[in-house]
């Protein structure tokens, strides 16, 4: 009974520590009245559930290589860090992302939207600033129709000249959607006629005047800046008088230093003329200079909705891929199918957990019953360690969970067993128990350490399911030797001592 005061304290301190680290797991999981603020702020600090409970995406990507003369190795590791990055800003706990031979990569991305996740990780994010060619407009389309008149004359194939499929979409010349294919295929057959120095890009769809289209912009071929040269990329609701972007959201970008000298500079020297803003191939905005911008900022805005916004900024930051990247196998787990998980790893959970308990009681007696609250202790422990260091539960850690409550009452029956040889031989109760747990401490000790050590290695050098299962059982095993040695003898020491126990039931 020496030192009981303290012992107690240590273990009430212990529940006190649980239950403030379990708490947003159970508030996360149960209340479904919380807000998009609150589930976030609970989701920081709560277990997750991998992607074989919650549902959500399974993703083998590859590296694009044609036309690229590094090495395949090189590529994929810089694709890899750049995924990391941006699936990292994104927000979602506890992804898998992991290198893989050939230019592999993989990406696992428990409880995402299958269409954006895919847009942000694919998306190569190619960001110039480009000069419109104002100037050279009218040339241009001139050029154009003088090649295809020629060309209907001989071939018959072009009926009408280029400037037929032109609209005023405000201050720029659009095209209907309607014939998008049309406009392609000509610029394809004109791309000799066009300046070397000079390129014809498409903006993004819009609805103007009842009906949808897309800009055209005539563009130097030479971009002044590019997206290599952003140091910081932000979301925020569009701002200023510009109705055409009114309920919109923005990004804003901010140059490196010696970049934003050079874009104080190009902004200075092109007052009044128009630089395009080109995401990927496609112009996002034209806005005009209307002054020298010396601050090294610069704004990209577009009908953009917030998320759109978000991960545009997200992948600025992160910055462009070092080359395309193809998805060669996907697999999605919906969340029905990781409910129906959920609740048939608790049942068997349930089940074992159930028939263990019986049988301790009805073996050991009384003594069973104090296993069965060192067992529960022992899951409330296992869980509250989870949530306190955020990780992440699947179905092969619910079947860690089934083989930590086994080697939990493996504890437990050594300990009992050891009593009762102590109390075979004629010693006293206290004696009994006291000699009991010393002895079969070493051998509980050396079981267990042993098995941490195989569960360490298999979650360093395992992968998805294997490192669910190692970390489950890892943390399972570490909180067994606290609640089936030190709370198990504090609880017998206590009762034995309060009640003057004579005689074991065990």
């Amino acid at each position: 009974m020496r030192n009981i005061g303290l012992r107690i304290g240590i273990v009430i301190f212990v529940l006190v520590l649980s239950i403030i680290a379990i708490y947003p797991t159970i508030r996360l999981y149960t209340d479904e009245n919380l807000s998009k603020e609150n589930e976030l702020a609970l989701s920081k600090k709560a277990m997750h559930l991998g992607l074989d409970l919650k549902g959500g995406m399974h993703l083998v990507l590859e590296i694009d290589t044609t036309g690229f003369t590094e090495s395949v190795g090189d590529l994929r590791d810089r694709a890899y860090e750049i995924i990391q990055n941006r699936i990292d800003e994104f927000g979602v706990y506890e992804p898998i992302i992991e290198k893989q031979s050939g230019g592999r990569i993989l990406v696992q991305l428990p409880g995402v939207d299958r269409d954006r996740a895919i847009d942000l990780i694919e998306k190569v994010a190619h960001l110039e600033f480009i000069l419109v060619a104002e100037d050279r407009t009218e040339e241009v389309l001139g050029q154009i129709d003088k090649y295809l008149q020629v060309q209907a004359a001989d071939t018959f194939a072009f009926e009408e000249p280029f400037t037929f499929y032109l609209i005023r979409v405000e201050q720029d010349m659009g095209i209907d959607v309607r014939d998008e294919d049309s406009v392609r295929a000509i610029l394809i057959q004109v791309k000799d006629v066009i300046p070397l120095d000079l390129q014809i890009l498409f903006g993004p769809r819009e609805s103007y005047q009842g009906r949808e289209v897309r800009r055209l912009y005539v563009l130097k071929k030479e971009a002044e800046l590019t997206g290599e040269v952003i140091r910081d990329a932000k979301h925020e609701p569009a701002q200023g008088q510009d109705l055409q972007h009114l309920g919109s959201w923005q990004v804003t970008i901010e140059f490196k230093r010696e970049a934003a000298r050079r874009f104080a500079t190009l902004t200075g020297k092109n007052i009044n003329k128009r630089l395009a803003i080109v995401l990927d191939g496609i112009v996002q905005s034209a806005p005009s200079i209307v002054q020298r911008i010396p601050h090294g900022k610069a704004m990209i805005t577009g009908r953009f909705t917030a998320e759109q916004a978000r991960d545009l900024a997200i992948i600025l930051r992160a910055g462009a891929l070092p080359a395309p990247l193809k998805i060669v196998e996907e697999r999605t787990v919906g969340p029905s199918l990781g409910r129906d998980s959920i609740r048939s790893g608790i049942r068997a959970v349930l089940i074992a957990g159930a028939l263990v308990i019986v049988f301790m009681l009805i073996y050991y007696s009384l003594s069973g019953f104090v296993a069965d609250i060192t067992l529960f202790l022992n899951l409330f422990l296992l869980i509250a360690i989870l949530s306190a260091f955020r990780g992440s539960l699947t179905m092969p850690g619910i079947a860690g969970i089934a083989l930590t409550i086994g080697m939990a009452v493996d504890a437990n029956v050594l300990i009992f067993e050891r009593i009762r040889e102590e109390l075979n031989i004629g010693k006293t109760t206290r004696t009994a128990i006291d000699q009991g747990f010393a002895r079969a401490w070493i051998t509980i000790f050396d079981s267990n350490v042993t098995t941490i050590i195989i569960g360490v290695i298999l979650f360093i050098f395992g992968s998805g399911p294997i490192k669910g299962f190692a970390l489950i059982l890892t943390i399972g095993l570490v909180s067994n030797l606290f609640c089936a040695v030190f709370v198990s003898k504090i609880i017998f020491n206590y009762f034995t001592f309060k009640f003057d126990v004579r005689k074991l039931r065990i």
